[in-house]
């Protein structure tokens, strides 16, 4: 199963084109969160707030995981 992770922040999104190839959709939830982990350690908080957010193929929305700044 190919799922897809993209960024959402407000009104702009950063789509993933290339997607990566799982078993179940719950295997992506540790790439979600290390995508957002390390958004949320980037030098600005421009992510902070925004979400990754796992696609199918067809474009369904799985899960989200929110972006928080790094601790």
């Amino acid at each position: 199963m190919r799922l897809f992770f993209d960024v959402l922040n407000g009104q702009s999104r950063r789509y993933d084109f290339h997607g990566r190839d799982f078993g179940k959709p719950e295997d992506a939830t540790q790439v979600a969160q290390l995508i957002a982990a390390d958004l949320g350690f980037s030098e600005t908080e421009d992510w902070v707030g925004s979400q990754v957010q796992v696609k199918d193929s067809a474009g369904q929305t799985l899960f989200s995981v929110s972006v928080r700044i790094a601790a």
